[in-house]
């Protein structure tokens, strides 16, 4: 079985520089890969990578329902 890298919601607030209200607003809104064991929720890393990918590779950034039009990556 691989092995997966899990991470909490205090984890993933840390690796994504936010607070842990804003995890759960994500998780809330559906807009954060997550899934629940036992009543808690927890991330696979590779997922929160992927997501970032995607969320940054589009022609347009949004945060808070902002939409930004330049580039967030220069490439």
């Amino acid at each position: 079985m691989k092995n997966r890298n899990i991470l909490t919601i205090k984890q993933v607030a840390e690796y994504l520089k936010i607070s842990p209200r804003t995890v759960y607003k994500l998780v809330k809104e559906e807009a954060i890969p997550s899934f629940k064991i036992m009543n808690m929720w927890r991330f696979e890393q590779s997922m929160i990578d992927q997501w970032i990918r995607e969320k940054t590779e589009s022609k347009y950034f949004t945060f808070n329902g902002i939409e930004d039009e330049s580039r967030v990556n220069n490439r």
